[in-house]
């Protein structure tokens, strides 16, 4: 399998940084894992310990720069363990799931530390209560992201229809993966339907060419619009405001402009989920 493939699972909605910077550095993370026999959910849980590393340096604004650079690393080493999944033949639900998680930890290390430096430097302890609202809206736009690109990877490139659970997967996995399509699908209105529409049309379970082309043609600009939530937007946010020393505004963008952006984009999705289905 080329690079290009393991790299990128679907380069059309891939940002620049992730095509230029972080997969290709990802991958030779990966190569030096495969080498010295490194599974891929033990690089996911180092990745995690280096986000909560990253995330603890916040808490002293005048090593930001310090934690923002350890936050990009993190970010290289969580493309690093999808592509040796990949470059291995190890890909599993399990691992999408320790994925995530390895990305809430990383944020809740990162909300943490912002929080607890601003009481440190004399903010009341309502800086917890942003915090706490902050970390539930991220959640929220962690999880839209994630399914967006995951549903239109798995049928517009790969042809799948929406997984679900298997009787293969050990109870405790199968309640934790449960509750996290849960909290995606409470969020994702009328895409559900469409995802039923697809399924009930799929030929020997898998989204038929046509149901692809339609839906690459309908949803590809609003996955690039989610991209917008993703973890390199706040990681970004993070690096401008260390450098200015002005991480106390963190919590008002995640709660202002993402949330707007979160609204935005839900809007469009229902709409064009409508003219899809009443298409269909």
């Amino acid at each position: 399998m080329a690079y290009r493939d393991l790299a990128l699972k679907s380069a059309e909605i891939e940002e620049l940084s992730d095509i230029y910077f972080f997969r290709p550095l990802g991958w030779l993370v990966a190569q030096a894992a495969k080498t010295v026999s490194v599974s891929p959910a033990a690089l996911t849980v180092i990745g995690g310990l280096v986000g909560i590393a990253g995330g603890a340096f916040l808490y002293d604004e005048r090593r930001g720069l310090i934690g923002f650079a350890i936050l990009i690393l993190h970010s290289i080493i969580d493309s690093a363990d999808g592509q040796l999944a990949r470059l291995t033949g190890r890909v599993s639900e399990m691992g999408r799931v320790l994925d995530g998680l390895s990305g809430y930890v990383t944020h809740a290390a990162i909300f943490l530390a912002i929080a607890a430096g601003l009481f440190h430097r004399g903010w009341s302890a309502s800086v917890f209560i942003w915090m706490l609202l902050a970390a539930v809206a991220t959640a929220i736009h962690a999880g839209m992201y994630d399914y967006h690109r995951s549903i239109y990877t798995g049928i517009v490139n790969e042809g799948r229809i929406p997984v679900q659970l298997t009787a293969k997967m050990p109870v405790p996995l199968r309640a934790l993966f449960a509750l996290y399509l849960v909290i995606q699908r409470w969020v994702v209105g009328l895409h559900a339907d469409v995802e039923r529409t697809l399924a009930t049309r799929a030929i020997d379970g898998r989204v038929a060419d046509e149901d692809r082309a339609s839906y690459r043609e309908y949803f590809y600009p609003l996955v690039r619009g989610w991209n917008f939530l993703g973890d390199n937007t706040r990681f970004y946010v993070v690096g401008v405001l260390a450098f200015f020393h002005r991480l106390d505004l963190f919590f008002a963008f995640i709660l202002v402009v993402m949330n707007v952006a979160l609204l935005v984009l839900w809007f469009w999705q229902r709409s064009v989920d409508r003219r899809f289905l009443t298409r269909s």
